[in-house]
């Protein structure tokens, strides 16, 4: 399932700064607040960071018994990142400290309790040359999200004119926040520089090549991009470098061909996981799923990479469930994966993640079904089919009428049914298999006729049992209807488009974006939906996104996409509860959001196609 987010966590904007001018441009020095410290004030490498916080100060948030949490994220000047969650003790003091390593660019520092964040008391610092007094090359990098870019980037390129990495983080910002001819031509601006500058070393550092391949992904030249790629990968397979460039070339492929990586670029990434378990790209969660379909790469190897990456804490959230779903795929360590499982878990449930990512509710709702239905399969490979059954019901009233109850509802339903079957709880497996039924699964007729005779039901065989299951109304795939709230937009030519004015019909919606890769990867499969039900009046199909007319105007000047485009929707997003995209929502014609399902899927068109065709 492929998902992005809405856009950047904007930390740097709640940062308070007093601005200076130096020789970089604007250097921003952090005005801390006086609960949270952070010492020395203008750090180097080698030096010791120092972090207290003052729980009786009168700007302190995080006061009383609870554990207090420094975490420090560094940012290196390679494109990779590091974090330490550092525990403090009750009064304040740090347990152990932060050596600042070389190659490091800045520093954030956040605080927080397992209940509770104090963002005002953290910040950012930037890493300063001891020689010089300057700020490092790539201290910048993480303000380009937030600062005026160009600026920035000038001034770093005219005191580090050969870090070239800063071109790669320039070009992706660029690409996501001008529209496409305006970023390709800012792109187009640099990339003589960075070929120049190739030509002059028979040996390409590897942020000028990762430089050079971000370049012409990012302005759709993904033919240029790939020979530059392979350099990479032959030249600097274990280097940060590679990694980014893999990713960002990886998301602009994906976006131009909807489909997933290609078959060479499939087998350079296997041999450089095999070969080096430690290297950046093998902390890829993408290129674990991706090397998980390669059934002849040993269970070994993925543990190899993944094991010591779980014990230093170094797995992002949305990665600590591959390795427990490969050994539930591969039908293997079951135990492994069900203790994996239920440590993740309970770190969600006490904060730790919650707090240590600042992740909101709705991510909470996405993740734990997802981990909760993986300890069911873990459990029912371990024959615990109770246990089963429990953690099951316990992912579907967290998924429904959530925004990924199309994702994941169909799945818990179904492994509860088979536990409970498994237990002899007949009646109760004979529910889901209904469930699952009525919400399109035509394959469990076979299962409700497998089981018929030994529930306790009024119809006489398993036929008229069907025959009133499709007789009856669809019921909504959610627990409690939920009423689509209104909105009113306008379309691309400026009319206005409202779901009021729609009530009677089915409306089918895709919250996308211009910038996000997986929305636009979907497209095709979409056009032909819409093209199944054109005959159909009964059925309308709206996109909502927040980009501008004329960014959308540049967008199609290349792409087609049949769904009604419908902008300035107000805050929509906001209403419907919408943080990642793509989300797709079909309400019914009496107003009532029927199903909802987050990110791009690979049978997205038979999906929706068999919700529209079971909501009449």
């Amino acid at each position: 399932m492929y998902a992005t987010p809405r856009g950047h966590s904007g930390l740097l904007q709640k940062i308070r700064r007093i601005s200076l001018t130096g020789a970089l441009g604007i250097v921003s020095i952090i005005s801390w607040a006086q609960a949270g410290t952070v010492q020395p004030d203008r750090p180097s490498w080698g030096d010791t960071l120092q972090v207290s916080y003052d729980t009786g100060h009168a700007a302190a948030r995080l006061c009383g018994p609870r554990p207090l949490f420094a975490k420090v994220t560094a940012w290196m000047q390679d494109g990779s990142y590091q974090w330490q969650v550092l525990p403090l003790s009750p009064d304040g003091t740090v347990n152990k400290t932060w050596a600042i390593r070389a190659g490091t660019a800045s520093l954030t520092v956040r605080f927080y309790t397992l209940q509770q964040d104090d963002e005002a008391a953290g910040g950012k610092k930037y890493l300063y040359d001891k020689s010089t007094g300057q700020p490092v090359a790539g201290a910048y990098w993480e303000d380009f999200f937030t600062a005026p870019i160009r600026p920035l980037f000038v001034k770093e390129r005219a005191a580090y004119p050969q870090h070239y990495l800063g071109y790669a983080k320039y070009f992706n910002v660029v690409s996501m926040l001008l529209g496409t001819e305006d970023s390709r031509k800012t792109i187009d601006s640099l990339m003589p520089e960075l070929e120049t500058a190739r030509t002059r070393t028979t040996t390409p550092a590897p942020g000028l090549l990762a430089a050079l391949c971000v370049g012409y992904a990012k302005s759709g030249r993904l033919q240029q991009a790939k020979p530059v790629l392979k350099q990479l990968f032959d030249r600097y397979p274990a280097a940060a470098e590679t990694d980014l460039a893999f990713s960002l070339y990886n998301y602009e492929y994906y976006k131009s061909s909807g489909k997933q990586v290609e078959e060479d670029v499939r087998q350079q990434l296997k041999a450089i996981y095999l070969q080096f378990p430690a290297a950046a790209l093998s902390g890829n969660t993408n290129v674990t799923y991706y090397l998980g379909q390669e059934k002849d790469i040993p269970i070994t190897a993925f543990e190899k990479a993944l094991l010591p990456r779980y014990a230093a804490g170094s797995l992002a959230y949305y990665g600590m469930d591959k390795l427990p779903e490969l050994y539930i795929d591969r039908g293997v360590k079951p135990d492994s994966a069900k203790a994996i499982l239920l440590r993740v878990i309970d770190d969600w449930h006490t904060g730790a993640i919650n707090h240590q990512y600042r992740l909101s509710s709705s991510q909470y709702s996405m993740y734990m079904p997802f981990l909760l239905l993986l300890l069911t399969k873990a459990e029912c490979q371990l024959s615990q089919y109770r246990e089963a059954a429990l953690h099951a019901s316990a992912g579907i009233a967290l998924v429904t009428g959530s925004n990924y109850q199309g994702n994941l509802l169909p799945d818990l339903l179904a492994i509860r049914a088979r536990a409970y079957r498994a237990s002899g709880n007949l009646n109760l497996a004979l529910e889901d298999y209904k469930q699952l039924y009525k919400m399109g699964g035509e394959a469990f007729a076979d299962s409700i006729r497998a089981i018929f005779a030994e529930c306790t039901l009024k119809e006489k065989n398993a036929t008229i049992l069907l025959a009133s299951l499709r007789q009856k109304a669809p019921a909504p795939t959610t627990a409690v209807a939920e009423q689509a709230p209104s909105f009113q937009g306008v379309d691309l030519h400026g009319k206005p488009v409202s779901l009021e004015s729609l009530k009677g019909k089915t409306v089918v919606i895709n919250f996308w974006s211009i910038g996000c890769g997986p929305c636009i990867g979907e497209m095709p499969e979409l056009n032909k939906l819409v093209d199944k039900y054109r005959n159909d009046s009964n059925v309308v199909f709206l996109a909502i996104t927040g980009d501008s007319n004329e960014h959308l105007q540049q967008f199609f000047k290349k792409r087609r996409f049949q769904y009604h485009i419908v902008t300035e929707a107000g805050k929509v997003q906001q209403d419907y509860k919408i943080e990642s995209l793509p989300v797709h929502l079909v309400i019914n014609k009496n107003g009532t959001i029927v199903n909802r399902s987050v990110g791009a899927r690979a049978d997205i068109l038979t999906y929706l196609d068999g919700v529209i065709r079971n909501n009449p």
